[in-house]
């Protein structure tokens, strides 16, 4: 939404209807609020003119409200979780995947490149079979393809809000490794490693390594981690989301 935008609907006084988000703020995680951007500029007064703020999580709502200054206005972000329409249903058992780790890297806030290298010769000194897929450099075709033959993702970004292709590449039934806990919402699909976030991965790597011995013994069921998934990020909960918080506000 434009700013001009933004005081067409004040002037129609029907600014209080809008629910903006969940991609409306912030532009940069660590710099949030830059006055350069309007919205970021009026963000208090935009809180307190619309309907509400809709975000992914409290870790985002409650990092919007810290860093503005907003901590009274809690009542004006609604929550709803990530959704896809895409739920794949060609499920290949876990012990007939060629691929036992996708890296998946982005860095939008937080360049840990080094650290991600890092990670990647960790992971390379073992026999297991690896393969990268960095933000901006790969296709949605070539992410589906990897994740149909993938036992394991590691979530290696810095900060996500939402992580939608996480969430694609889980419903495949992938299990997930990240550092940011809200992105791990089940205990049967992916593990919260905060040792991720360290600027030394050893400790996440060794940690990494043991769970994934662990669970390559018991040979999980594919099948319903991608249920879990797929029932968790499908768009109809994300509606339902929205209404309980319209209902709240």
């Amino acid at each position: 939404m434009s700013e001009r935008a933004f005081e067409r609907w004040k002037f129609y006084k029907r600014a209080h209807t809008l629910l903006l988000g969940p991609c409306f703020v912030p532009n940069f995680w660590s710099r949030f609020p830059m006055d350069i951007f309007w919205k970021e500029r009026r963000f208090r007064e935009i809180l307190l003119t619309i309907k509400g703020v809709v975000v992914h999580s409290t870790r985002v709502r409650d990092h919007l409200a810290s860093r503005s200054n907003n901590t009274d206005l809690l009542n004006k972000f609604i929550l709803m979780r990530p959704c896809t329409y895409f739920m794949p249903k060609d499920i290949k058992p876990f012990n007939e995947r060629s691929i036992d780790f996708i890296l998946y890297e982005k860095y939008p806030d937080s360049d840990r490149r080094i650290q991600g290298k890092q990670l990647f010769e960790l992971l390379k000194s073992t026999n297991k079979r690896i393969e990268k897929l960095v933000r901006g450099n790969y296709t949605r075709d070539t992410e589906f393809i990897l994740a149909r033959d993938t036992k394991f993702v590691i979530h290696f970004s810095f900060y996500d809000t939402g992580a939608l292709a996480l969430k694609e590449i889980q419903n495949y039934g992938v299990i997930a490794f990240a550092h940011q806990k809200d992105l791990i919402f089940s205990n049967q699909t992916g593990y919260h490693i905060p040792e991720l976030e360290y600027y030394d991965m050893v400790p996440a790597f060794n940690k990494i390594m043991k769970i994934i011995d662990e669970i390559s013994r018991i040979n999980p069921d594919t099948q319903k981690i991608a249920n879990i998934n797929q029932n968790y990020t499908k768009c109809e909960r994300a509606l339902d989301d929205i209404c309980d918080g319209i209902m709240k506000n």
